[in-house]
């Protein structure tokens, strides 16, 4: 004798939860710490010899040096940030000046909220709708260039 074993079966409709995230944008001002231009220079990659550094090396050190020289200024960022880059021949490595304006974030607020945000659709709006309108002619432009490449062949 073989003993029945019990099934049973149910099905249902299933409604997947959707999650996604909106992230109300964020607005602040630049202070500028000093009025004047700074400069700071620093050696990168100290030790590597020239014939080993590569451009995406050499883009990383642009990178180390605008962060060093804003932390030394107490800075969050380096506006108008300009870059010399030599080859160290005695220490090797890279050589980086970095000249500009430190600043700090200052009266952060969210876009449009209280009085700080009152205006900020008359400058921040036609920013973004400018931005949209460069994409959209670099994809044009970008689209157009592959076609072509794809006539000449």
């Amino acid at each position: 004798m073989h003993a029945q074993a019990k099934f049973e079966h149910a099905q249902t409709r299933i409604q997947e939860g959707m999650s996604e995230f909106f992230v109300r944008p964020m607005v602040a001002e630049l202070q500028m710490i000093n009025k004047d231009c700074q400069e700071w220079s620093f050696n990168i990659f100290p030790g590597v010899s020239l014939s080993e550094i590569s451009t995406a090396m050499l883009e990383n050190a642009k990178a180390n040096a605008a962060f060093k020289a804003a932390k030394l200024a107490g800075a969050d960022i380096i506006l108008g940030a300009t870059f010399y880059v030599i080859n160290n021949e005695k220490t090797k490595g890279l050589d980086v000046t970095v000249r500009g304006y430190p600043a700090k974030y200052v009266k952060f607020h969210n876009y449009g909220e209280g009085q700080l945000g009152t205006d900020d659709s008359k400058w921040i709006d036609p920013l973004q709708n400018g931005a949209r309108i460069r994409a959209i002619s670099v994809d044009n432009k970008q689209n157009k260039a592959v076609g072509n490449e794809n006539r000449n062949k």
